[in-house]
């Protein structure tokens, strides 16, 4: 089960390219709320299944004791369910402290940073409401999360206005002594093409630390080409991801359900409360109104890996339908197919472990390769005879 609970919609940073707007509500998740939510989670859940709950805002540290009573509440009324319970959140860092570490560390919580790059990258689009620089109370942070051994992925923006420093900013996080990093590439905004072009241009740097570097070092992680790898590998269909099911839900900070936090408080994907519960004909009669009649991205050739051809809720956001990609989706998605490609092409002419153990696992699971995994075998099979 897959769940995202808003601990609170508020937030103490305006960022220009925020998909939840700058008019936020400032509803904070009650207690009776959150009991009403973990009731609602734990059973709807089947039994043996892991519940992933990420705690989400605004941000969610503006109401850091919900995380506590949280963990009280699972541990004390729910001690037969607490070990399924994995946890994630996403901060932007700057009311981290050393008794929410802490937490973290016990509970053994995914934490992600929300920050593009250096003061000058970060700065570009990450205001803090109060006008103050927070940047250096952020990297303090960081460095007291690894003081205190606590693993956390980076989460890195790309915008049309930074993306010229990207892999100048790896690099930089890398020097940290940071290892795990999520780009999330701006769907949100409008890329021009000499954007595009500088999106291109980085990647190539990007792919060349990822090889070079990364590759080799144990638990680094590159979400734009480690989350990419199984779908190159097995061969498989392209289906739009389950949000809107039992197993997938967003809830708000007041305790309604959605089937996204793309489409978090809009009425039209409001499908029930956690007292009410999911309305699942709600959901299937607005899937249908917002549906083109045939929808191209299944006859592309990239289809089985790009988010265009998955992420329907990302789709409705830019054109209304969830089945009809944007321009600029399409326009990306072939720039990471194409530096994707090369990767995998490269990873497997060097033997990479990560790419072979997934290759292995697939031959013993008795896995059908995918086509363009075949032909990467294939003409490095031919190029070495």
């Amino acid at each position: 089960m897959e769940c995202t609970l808003y601990l609170t919609e508020n937030c103490n940073l305006k960022c220009s390219y925020c998909y939840e707007g700058d008019d936020k509500r400032k509803k904070m998740l009650s207690k009776q709320n959150l009991e009403k939510a973990l009731s609602f989670i734990v059973h709807n859940n089947p039994k043996t299944e892991i519940i992933n709950l990420t705690f989400l805002g605004g941000e969610p540290l503006l109401n850091k004791k919900s995380i506590y009573e949280c963990m009280d509440i699972i541990e004390h009324k729910y001690p037969e369910s607490k070990s399924l319970f994995k946890f994630h959140i996403t901060t932007n860092g700057i009311l981290l402290d050393k008794e929410i570490i802490e937490l973290f560390k016990e509970k053994n919580v995914d934490v992600s940073i929300s920050i593009d790059g250096d003061k000058r990258t970060h700065n570009l689009n990450r205001k803090s409401k109060n006008a103050q620089d927070v940047y250096e109370t952020i990297i303090e942070n960081m460095k007291l999360m690894q003081e205190m051994s606590l693993e956390f992925f980076v989460r890195m923006t790309v915008t049309e206005n930074n993306v010229a420093f990207l892999s100048e900013n790896l690099n930089y996080f890398y020097n940290l002594g940071i290892r795990k990093f999520h780009l999330g590439i701006d769907h949100m905004g409008n890329w021009t093409e000499e954007g595009l072009k500088l999106l291109d241009a980085q990647m190539d740097k990007v792919d060349q630390l990822y090889l070079d570097v990364l590759c080799g070092v144990d638990g680094a992680v590159l979400n734009l080409h480690d989350y990419k790898i199984g779908t190159f590998i097995a061969k498989s269909i392209p289906q739009y991801c389950s949000g809107g099911s039992i197993g997938h839900l967003t809830i708000n900070s007041s305790g309604e359900l959605f089937p996204c936090g793309f489409v978090v408080n809009d009425d039209v994907w409001n499908l029930g409360t956690v007292e009410t519960g999911l309305d699942r004909s709600k959901f299937l009669e607005s899937a249908r109104g917002h549906v083109a009649p045939k929808s191209v991205c299944h006859e592309c050739d990239i289809a089985f890996t790009c988010s265009g051809a998955k992420c329907g809720f990302c789709n409705y956001t830019k054109t209304g339908k969830l089945n009809v990609h944007s321009v600029q989706t399409c326009k990306r998605e072939r720039i990471l197919f194409k530096h994707n490609l090369f990767v995998f092409k490269e990873m497997y002419r060097r033997k990479e472990k990560r790419l072979m153990q997934y290759l292995k696992i697939a031959k013993e699971k008795d896995i059908e390769l995918s086509d363009i995994m075949k032909n990467i075998i294939c003409e490095e099979g031919w190029m070495s005879s």
